[in-house]
């Protein structure tokens, strides 16, 4: 990096001002020449050694203007050179900020929308999971209650077996109705745990009248007893059957919607997943990005104001070297004026010296 490139302009121009014996220490004297002409008119020196006075003062501001030219040369190159120099600097250094900057803004909004959507996300994941286990307390809820029931089922049909077994111990003469009595008890119980009275209610008229009927019983009544039993046991046996056919629908149905649920929870899961990889990435790139536009715009404020002392100073160059070319052009204007009013002088001083030899030629 050309960081002192203007120190360099200001040494080259110091060599180059030892080179060319360019010394403004020692200023020439306008009115010192103007002197030594008037002295040398008065001691009526002749014209070469007066005009030679002149001549050795312009060809001192020539040879100060050439060598001049040479170094104004130096600095125009040296300032032209640092000009493309930090202008190509300033123009990458702002591209790369422009650039860095768009790619940082881009970044940080695609952090924001990521990190609402990471939310949504995470929301609807907590969502599923609340369900998923809501779900499966009333799975095993309702498993309790099938278990249950079942038990309960399974106890209504034994008990209607019992009394089947009962009646016909009674129909071969070796049962007593008191047994009767007890299994009655017991599938009334049953009955009322799988809310079916109205199905047991007719067996429970038929036992009272074989009560009523004690030691009086027909084979007949016997029979029709037995087959309201049997009836009953196959509405029971139906409604059981159709009860776990219920509740294996219900079951399907609960694996359905916990596979789902399972499935959704996977994918809200794998798609966080993403979305944080993805954040990660966008927070390196804005870390990355942020430090890019940090360095671009250090190089762009150094290079600009080292651009713009480079200007000022090649401005100054440009300015002192105007002015002193108008002075130097000034002072041979004056200088060839004089040279022309001495030479005038001469001239009338000659023909004033050729009259008055003629006018004593003439006399004498």
């Amino acid at each position: 990096m050309r960081l002192a490139l203007c120190l360099l302009v200001i040494l080259a121009v110091a060599s180059a001002t030892t080179k060319f014996n360019l010394d403004y220490s020692k200023k020439r004297s306008m009115t010192a020449v103007m002197a030594e002409v008037e002295a040398k008119l008065k001691n009526k020196s002749p014209l070469d050694a007066i005009l030679n006075v002149l001549r050795d003062f312009r060809d001192a501001v020539n040879t100060e203007q050439v060598n001049h030219d040479e170094i104004y040369n130096v600095q125009v190159t040296e300032c032209e050179s640092e000009d493309a120099f930090r202008r190509a600097e300033v123009t990458d250094a702002s591209n790369v900020l422009r650039d860095s900057t768009a790619a940082l803004n881009v970044a940080q909004t695609s952090k924001i929308r990521a990190t609402n959507q990471q939310e949504v996300n995470q929301q609807q994941y907590f969502s599923a999971e609340e369900h998923l286990n809501t779900v499966l307390s009333a799975a095993e809820t309702e498993a309790g209650y099938f278990k249950r029931r079942g038990r309960d089922y399974e106890d209504a049909l034994h008990a209607i077996d019992e009394a089947s077994d009962i009646l016909a111990t009674i129909y071969s003469g070796s049962g007593s109705f008191a047994e009767i009595s007890r299994v009655s008890k017991s599938m009334l119980q049953t009955a009322f745990n799988i809310k079916e009275t109205a199905k047991f209610a007719p067996v429970f008229y038929a036992f009272a009248q074989l009560a009523a009927q004690e030691g009086q019983l027909d084979e007949s009544a016997l029979e029709r007893v037995a087959q309201l039993l049997e009836t009953l046991r196959g509405n029971i046996q139906e409604a059981y059957n159709d009860f776990t056919e219920s509740n294996a629908v219900s079951v399907a149905a609960f694996n359905d919607q916990k596979d789902r649920l399972g499935q959704t929870i996977a994918r809200l899961e794998a798609q966080n997943e993403r979305l944080q990889n993805k954040l990660d990435s966008l927070n390196q790139q804005i870390g990355t990005q942020s430090a890019i536009a940090q360095t671009a715009s250090g190089k762009l404020q150094r290079n600009q104001q080292l651009w713009d002392q480079a200007q000022a100073l090649c401005a100054t160059f440009a300015n002192e070297y105007n002015y002193a070319t108008q002075a130097r052009r000034n002072e041979l204007q004056l200088v060839a004026e004089l040279e022309e009013m001495v030479e005038a002088r001469f001239n009338q001083v000659e023909d004033e010296n050729h009259e008055r030899n003629q006018r004593l030629a003439n006399q004498a």
